[in-house]
């Protein structure tokens, strides 16, 4: 049991970086592709999505070619996704339990900050998230996640 338990956390901790480079790299189908066909996002700047297309959707806005922050034509401004504190409970060989702290670096400096809650599973091979609370515990004056997110928030999208 120890080698797959091992083994678990191994994937499960791709799957956490896969989905943070995704998001830094502006790619919300490769951002979609860490989630299970039917799992549930739920963000703490409002909104619960389920489902693949529904989370591609919300992130192909808040983080694809058309971000608000984004001038045309210009590269994607600098958003970094740190992992930190991690503690991941295997409950069985196809699913698991995780709090993930995270730090978010844009061009301000320290942006946001705060904490994921995710229920994973195994689907078609792949450690994959089937619920994640994104829960924002701080965030800097005129930061990213003040100017993108809580503005969405405010326009009424998650």
């Amino acid at each position: 049991m120890l080698d797959d338990e091992v083994r678990a956390r191994v994937a499960i901790a791709a799957t956490m970086a896969r989905y943070a480079t995704s998001v830094d790299s502006g790619d919300a189908v490769g951002v979609a592709r860490t989630f299970a066909a039917t799992a549930r996002l739920e963000v703490s700047s409002g909104g619960v999505m389920r489902g693949r297309g529904a989370i591609e959707g919300f992130y192909d806005k808040a983080i694809g070619a058309s971000r608000p922050d984004r001038a045309a034509g210009a590269p994607l401004p600098l958003l970094r996704h740190n992992l930190t504190t991690s503690r991941i409970d295997i409950e069985s060989p196809t699913r698991a339990r995780g709090r993930t702290y995270f730090m978010t670096l844009t061009a301000v400096g320290l942006d946001h900050a705060g904490v994921y809650t995710d229920v994973y599973g195994v689907e078609d091979g792949q450690w994959l998230f089937e619920d994640r609370i994104i829960t924002v515990e701080w965030f800097a004056a005129g930061s990213w996640y003040e100017q993108v997110r809580l503005k969405a928030r405010a326009a009424g999208q998650p």
